[in-house]
């Protein structure tokens, strides 16, 4: 997704400050991080949340009917080029996610298995 990753250290960051803190460890003991996100319980970090809640929105998004105002502003492609150093779009962080995950282009049809394939929510069955 489009989180750059000046953003995405201060996250994770002031995540980990969170954790630290919360567990009542202090830098000074050394503890890494990992180590940390342990004793805590953390399975996720906040990026990857952000990540997962993006891609749960964009299969939202799909499903909508195309006179949606949402869904014609995801589908909106405007002319012309970016100026130098503005952003991608979010839909181009939508993309690569999906490819680094693997999902299916067209996974976003069935709501269920979209949400497992996002990683939503797991069968446990």
């Amino acid at each position: 997704m489009v989180v750059e990753k000046q953003n995405r250290e201060l996250l994770l960051a002031t995540e980990i400050d969170y954790w630290r803190r919360s567990a009542g460890k202090s830098k000074r003991e050394q503890i890494t991080n990992n180590r940390v996100r342990e004793i805590m319980g953390a399975e996720h970090t906040i990026v990857d949340d952000i990540r997962t809640k993006q891609l749960i929105w964009f299969g939202h998004m799909q499903r909508m009917p195309d006179h949606r105002i949402p869904k014609q502003i995801l589908l909106w492609t405007p002319r012309g080029r970016n100026k130098r150093g503005r952003p991608r779009s979010w839909r181009e962080g939508v993309d690569k996610e999906l490819e680094d995950r693997e999902i299916p282009d067209d996974l976003w049809l069935n709501r269920q298995k979209w949400r497992l394939g996002v990683g939503k929510r797991r069968r446990t069955f």
